[in-house]
């Protein structure tokens, strides 16, 4: 079949419809704007916010959801070891490392039963969103492991689970279980999203920028990753028209999305808002994405993801040196990209 007129997906995915031209630029005259630039300006930093439906300088996509992690952090946790969550909380990984000692709990056996901090271990997607984030801050690529850059933050993250003993995937349980049940202290996987269930679990918490490195080339935070309206390319020029006009419309209301979801749409009505600013921390996930990346929009999306995550189980897991198990991650990925072309 030919598939929907228009369709909302998220921008891991949509390096796929590019490749295979599924999907039409978004056409201003339909929603009857003078240009594309037009439509961007309405958005806070529309070079970053909106960069993950941006090909060759054309617009593929209207956002119905912008989301970034950020950190919350356990307000009770972090005055039970002697730290305020404001004027303690780490700004750079190195930091974090220490900080997230002071925080963690062990038992006679030396396993953990507090957490301090740990990243996200489940699904392989987060090897771009956290990991291939740090290893943009740095000036590396998610594409290039076998790298300087690279090296350094998967030596971090199996350092953290192996020598620092401070988490790692025997831990993990899920984006927000282990925060809302008050076993880790610092949690930066959860977006905006995340606060009613926050608040329901009774958690009493502030929300920080994600970490950047001591000698970071980039200011970039964890990942931004969004849900854009797209249109079918293959639909009648009459169809894509009236398709672009409802996801405009659908996607003009970025006020009522906040308050009725707690998601954003990253506009400059809502952040000029009070509604906006009446709500705490939602500038900070604002002011992150208006500096951070979209992960690298491929057609092979998950199969370079699952060939990074396999590279960090071989570390952590199984003890394999860090160099060898990224340079056969880099095999791996050269392969999927040349079978790709």
């Amino acid at each position: 079949g030919q598939g929907p007129d228009l369709f909302a997906q998220w921008n891991g995915d949509i390096g796929t419809f590019y490749a295979e031209e599924a999907i039409a630029p978004v056409s201003a005259e339909s929603l009857g704007l003078a240009s594309q630039q037009e439509l961007m300006d309405q958005y806070v930093a529309p070079e970053n916010t909106l960069q993950g439906a941006i090909f060759d300088g054309q617009l593929y996509g209207i956002p119905n959801e912008v989301s970034i992690y950020a950190c919350y952090a356990n307000k009770a946790l972090f005055a039970d070891a002697g730290l305020d969550p404001d004027a303690d909380f780490p700004t750079t990984w190195e930091e974090m490392k220490d900080v997230a000692e002071k925080l963690t709990k062990r038992d006679a056996d030396g396993k953990l039963v507090q957490q301090g901090f740990d990243f996200d271990w489940g699904s392989s997607v987060w090897m771009y969103l956290e990991w291939g984030a740090m290893v943009r801050q740095l000036g590396g690529s998610d594409l290039k492991p076998a790298s300087e850059e690279a090296q350094k933050v998967m030596e971090y993250w199996v350092n953290w689970a192996t020598e620092w003993g401070l988490g790692g995937p025997a831990y993990w349980t899920s984006q927000t279980d282990d925060f809302t049940a008050g076993k880790v202290a610092i949690k930066c996987g959860m977006g905006s999203w995340a606060k009613s269930t926050i608040e329901d679990a009774g958690i009493d918490y502030i929300v920080k920028p994600v970490p950047i490195w001591e000698n970071a080339v980039n200011q970039n935070h964890f990942d931004t990753y969004a849900y854009f309206h797209m249109v079918n390319s293959h639909s009648a020029p009459e169809v894509q028209a009236a398709a672009w006009k409802l996801a405009y419309f659908l996607d003009s209301h970025p006020i009522d999305y906040m308050v009725n979801t707690g998601l954003l749409q990253p506009k400059t009505e809502l952040a000029e808002s009070k509604e906006f600013q009446d709500i705490p921390y939602m500038n900070i996930y604002l002011d992150e994405m208006s500096v951070s990346m979209y992960s690298p929009r491929l057609a092979n999306f998950i199969e370079v993801a699952d060939a990074l995550a396999r590279a960090r189980d071989r570390s952590v897991v199984d003890g394999m040196a860090i160099p060898e198990s990224l340079q056969t991650a880099q095999d791996e990925i050269d392969k999927i990209l040349e079978d790709a072309q």
